[in-house]
């Protein structure tokens, strides 16, 4: 397929022809009835028998079953129409937007889709710009030849299949039950066309950003009336579309059980399970109007349930604060329950982070907190002990870090600062070390905070890839957690996941927390991003935009 021809294709049509296909299939189905009610069951009803009887029922078999094979190629038919329309659709959004970026640029596009940009006869142009500019005519042609080939791969594949469909029907081959089983099967098993112009599976979200803004509007707007789904949890599409696509996501899921409650009906195991898992997300967010704006960016049914909210919109932030709580946090403690401030309320943990931020923030600059419960934590029992859950998350974290990066609108990248309490400190130190590895497809933050840490499976802050002096500790003295002590090791700086963070060895900076007055062991563990954490927040707060004024003390 050429350029002109997808450019202006009208493929309205072709879903039309789909519809005629469909309502076709739907008078055959009629059709179908009618011979089994007034003649195939009738005859098996009427009591005959004897040779006769038999050889009719053989016949009326026969015909029956090409009825039915003819009514699922009709069927097949339809749906293949009607997939290669959304491939076209997609392509020619591609197109479209790679025109439009054309234009804006000043770039001339031939029918063959190659580019050309103007020679620049400006003597003052920036250093580099004939690069920038070299390399945007080069993006937008590959863009336009992924569209074409896109396009010419789905109207291919059509002409095939309608020529298959054909020949089947022209030699009666399709009136063979085996054969439409087959089709259908077939149908079934092929990977869908749309999903051929989505990110493969180990796309980094910066190429996941680009495919996003590749589609344009056309595209975009097919997705999220088509296929939601892929787009509430893929890290580089934007905030605000994760958001609308999550909300709506979790409405489906409590639907049910509302409905039942509504109409006086007992609730099912179903509906307290759904209640219990994503009801708080919805408590928080139904209190999220205004300011500060909320943001769902994830929601997963894996484990206990998975939930990633953002006080402010990460896009548009210069600084970010990304927070994963520890061992037996649930989307329950993302709830509005008690309107607790104690710092067992993850959500509340990150609320009070945000604005702590905010006013310390520098004048032009805008500040986001997230909570990140991405993984499942262990509970308070052997699964605490292991390092199974952190090692399976850290991944996840990397992408999600380097994720915000990618959608984000700032001139320059936003600071992004990984902040790990307790077993979340663990998964952090993990997912930094993943991601500071030479060729890792993922960034590293810029600051890396551990409260209440147990530990981060390594002995020196420089094993988490970070420049010097960019991890910081929290550790309160009478915090037992920071005790916990190792499993094989009698030096007194091993802890449970490795050496203590707070120890001179380890190499972090350590800042103040509380004065130790006040509180006992477990709320020493539980405060820090609480303004019963003494200076604690204050401490995070102006690491997370970078304001300077950290109050430091010894390591142990």
């Amino acid at each position: 397929m050429d350029l002109a021809g997808l450019r202006d294709a009208g493929l309205a049509d072709l879903h039309t022809a789909a519809d005629a296909y469909d309502e076709l299939c739907r008078a055959y189905a009629r059709h179908v009835a009618d011979w089994r009610g007034g003649t195939a069951d009738r005859v098996r009803g009427s009591g005959w028998s004897g040779p006769a009887a038999t050889a009719a029922a053989t016949v009326l078999d026969g015909v029956t079953g090409k009825l039915d094979a003819a009514m699922t190629e009709l069927g097949c038919i339809g749906r293949e129409l009607r997939a290669c329309a959304d491939s076209l659709a997609l392509a020619q959004g591609t197109l479209h937007q790679a025109l439009a970026d054309a234009r804006a640029e000043g770039f001339a596009v031939d029918g063959a889709g190659a580019v050309s940009r103007p020679a620049s006869d400006n003597p003052f142009r920036a250093v580099g710009w004939e690069a920038r500019q070299k390399a945007a005519a080069e993006d937008i042609a590959r863009r336009i030849g992924s569209a074409l080939s896109a396009a010419t791969r789905a109207d291919e594949g059509l002409a095939a299949e309608l020529d298959r469909f054909a020949r089947q029907a022209n030699d009666a081959s399709g009136l063979d039950g085996r054969t439409a089983a087959a089709d259908v099967l077939r149908e079934e098993r092929a990977d869908p066309l749309w999903r051929r112009n989505m990110p493969a599976g180990g796309a980094t979200p910066t190429e996941v950003r680009a495919w996003w803004q590749g589609l344009g509007p056309q595209g975009r707007q097919w997705f999220l009336d088509h296929h939601p789904e892929e787009l509430g949890n893929l890290d580089g599409v934007p905030a605000q579309v994760r958001d609308q696509v999550n909300r709506a996501r979790l409405e489906a899921l409590l639907r049910a059980a509302r409905d039942r409650a509504a109409a006086g009906l007992p609730p099912t195991p179903g509906d307290r399970a759904a209640l219990a898992r994503y009801g708080p997300v919805a408590d928080r967010l139904g209190t999220g109007r205004g300011e500060p704006p909320l943001y769902l960016l994830g929601l997963g049914e894996a484990g206990r349930g998975r939930a990633i909210l953002s006080y402010g919109n990460p896009d548009t932030a210069t600084d970010i604060a990304v927070y994963v709580p520890g061992i037996t946090t649930t989307t329950e403690s993302l709830g509005t329950a008690g309107n607790v401030h104690d710092g067992t309320n993850e959500a509340e943990n990150a609320l009070s982070l945000y604005r702590a931020a905010g006013a310390r923030a520098p004048a032009g600059r805008a500040v986001a907190s997230i909570v990140w419960l991405g993984y499942d934590p262990p509970g308070a029992d052997f699964g605490a002990a292991s390092t199974r859950a952190g090692k399976d998350g850290a991944p996840a974290y990397a992408r999600f870090l380097s994720g915000l990066r990618a959608s984000n609108e700032g001139v320059r990248p936003p600071h992004v600062t990984a902040v790990g309490h307790s077993y979340g400190s663990y998964l952090v130190g993990r997912a930094a070390g993943l991601a500071a590895k030479p060729g890792s497809p993922d960034s590293p933050p810029d600051d890396v905070v551990l409260l209440g840490s147990p530990g981060v499976g390594a002995d020196r802050a420089s094993d988490l890839g970070l420049p010097p002096g960019r991890v910081w500790v929290g550790a309160a003295d009478n915090d037992v957690v920071t005790h916990t002590p190792s499993r094989l090791s009698i030096d007194p700086d091993e802890r449970w996941f490795g050496r203590d963070p707070a120890s001179r060895h380890f190499g972090a900076n350590r800042f103040t927390v509380d004065d130790w007055s006040r509180g006992n062991p477990v709320d020493a563990h539980t405060k820090y991003l609480t303004g019963r954490g003494g200076p604690s927040l204050g401490n995070v707060a102006a690491i997370v935009t970078g304001s300077g004024d950290v109050r430091l003390t010894g390591g142990r």
